[in-house]
């Protein structure tokens, strides 16, 4: 199976309490577990927020864009309402592609 690196933008709901931090909000411990998994396997292979949206970006390497976001459904936080997907997108990286990781 061919493995392609898509973008993503996942966006806070208005369930998200802008008054605190990420590891303060509710079930963080949950999401935190979940990603890091999905780092591990070598599906995530950056993540970070956007600064003046407060968006987060991720960079995932998979088969197709449906398997993204099949995993992302299964995210806490998306499952709960704290965050969805608002953008997913195949992209070709010229400068610094990253190499995709296959677990042992």
């Amino acid at each position: 199976m061919t493995t392609r690196t898509f973008f993503a933008i996942v966006a806070r709901t208005e369930l998200w309490d802008q008054a605190k931090p990420a590891h303060e909000q509710a079930g963080f411990a949950g999401h935190a577990a979940f990603m890091h998994g999905l780092e591990a396997e070598g599906v995530i292979v950056f993540a970070g927020l956007l600064q003046d949206s407060s968006d987060v970006v991720f960079l995932f390497h998979a088969a197709s864009a449906n398997e993204v976001r099949g995993r992302l459904s299964k995210d806490p936080w998306q499952q709960d309402g704290h965050a969805r997907l608002v953008r997913i997108e195949e992209i070709h990286i010229r400068i610094g592609a990253p190499s995709p990781h296959h677990p042992a």
